[in-house]
């Protein structure tokens, strides 16, 4: 059944796939709010009802790590790294390095904050290294999302699943569940990847590809401090659920918490602010809009009534998960599956969070990470890779990580 809501998402898709033939100034954020703003207009959807349909629970924590990755940015770090990296004189043992302290960030720090983080180190050692700059910022889309898999707080969806879905230990639960996969699939992506970086070491100025760093020195702690507040209260959050004491208190308002120093302490809190990634933020409230639309009108439930009576099966989540991220993105499915099916068995959830993140290493779209990795690189020179030739490089890391995940998943759910 074909409605306005569903033909507009469609060409949300179509755009972004066709955006390297189309005025360089164009942003993703920009097709996805044109979207929700042509939803608006025709009626699909009451702005209250808009609104309402926001979650604002992800945005607020979704602003909590940017503004800590914004501030941690400044303080050099990602310069800092890339530096050193690019000083190693082996390029086959950077990009293993660079991939591991990616796929780490993203557990710590939602794959979106890595990704902010993780840009300029990848263009520096695309710079150290002679490397075609598509590469490295390719893997770092693929790290980021392997990586942010393993944890509740890896990424959006996991967050919903972790707190909507009712996982009873987020942290423990996560980890025997998925942060096994997560390291094979890991090990596959650096393998595949590796395979298309020249073979030469040739070592030039690793600053080329960036911006330079401002010549005063900020004040550091604060965006240390705030990283390790957040990390420590999550943590604890997630010991407290193991000891059947859960605190209640939202992601959104640990990332609000967490973020603090930055504001109160930092010498450039106004340019922090600034530096927020205020376009992913604006996409995802637009790609809230666009999903609410397609509810309302049963669009999606049609699309799923085929499911319907076995969405609580692992392997139903799992097709549902990666052909569906695809259609609308990884986490206003992930929200409408957790919607349809409030009381799913641990072994689904885990089964949705891990293939609903891992489908999105397919297209650019798939995930909001690899919308950051893209918009962050167009800061620094022209879009790195088009639509297809991602599709095409992340092909074999798609389909290997979602089988391992396939697998390990429903091992588990049979020996538990």
């Amino acid at each position: 059944m074909f409605t306005v809501s569903l033909v507009v998402s469609l060409l949300v898709v179509l755009v972004i796939a066709m955006r390297q033939w189309l005025p360089p100034a164009l942003r993703i954020w920009h097709v996805m709010v044109a979207g929700a703003l042509v939803l608006l207009l025709a009626g699909e959807i009451e702005p209250g009802a808009a609104l309402a349909a926001i979650d604002w629970n992800v945005i607020a924590y979704l602003f909590g790590v940017f503004s800590i990755a914004a501030a941690l940015y400044d303080s050099g770090i990602s310069h800092a790294l890339g530096r050193r990296l690019g000083r190693s004189g082996q390029s086959s043992r950077a990009f293993l390095l660079f991939l591991l302290a990616a796929a780490g960030g993203a557990a710590a720090l939602t794959n979106d904050a890595a990704a902010v983080i993780g840009v300029p180190v990848a263009l520096m050692l695309a710079g150290a290294f002679g490397w075609p700059p598509g590469v490295p910022l390719v893997a770092l889309c693929a790290a980021v999302t392997v990586g942010s898999m393993a944890t509740p707080i890896g990424n959006p969806q996991n967050i919903l699943v972790a707190t909507s879905g009712g996982v009873p230990r987020p942290l423990a639960d996560f980890a025997l569940w998925l942060a096994v996969p997560s390291l094979a699939s890991l090990a596959f992506a650096w393998f595949w990847l590796a395979r298309l970086l020249p073979a030469a070491d040739a070592p030039a100025a690793p600053e080329r590809h960036v911006l330079p760093l401002p010549q005063d020195t900020p004040r550091t702690w604060p965006a240390y401090a705030a990283a390790f507040l957040l990390i420590a209260l999550i943590g604890a959050d997630g010991l407290q659920g193991a000891l059947g004491q859960r605190a209640g208190l939202p992601y959104g308002a640990i990332s609000l918490i967490a973020c603090a120093p930055v504001y109160l302490f930092g010498r450039r809190r106004l340019r922090t602010l600034r530096e927020v990634d205020w376009a992913t933020l604006i996409f995802f409230a637009a790609m809230f809009v666009v999903t609410a639309a397609l509810m309302r009108l049963g669009a999606l439930q049609a699309m799923l009534a085929a499911f319907r009576g076995d969405l609580g099966d692992p392997a139903t989540a799992a097709v549902v998960a990666f052909w569906g991220s695809q259609v609308v993105s990884n986490v206003p499915l992930v929200t409408l599956y957790l919607q349809l099916l409030p009381d799913a068995p641990l072994s689904t959830l885990m089964m949705l969070a891990g293939v609903a993140t891992l489908a999105g290493n397919l297209l650019v779209i798939s995930a909001a990470s690899n919308v950051i990795v893209v918009q962050q690189a167009e800061k620094f020179g022209p879009t790195p890779f088009t639509f297809w030739r991602f599709a095409w490089m992340m092909l074999p890391v798609t389909v290997v990580s979602v089988a391992l995940t396939y697998g390990w998943v429903s091992l588990l759910d049979v020996l538990l």
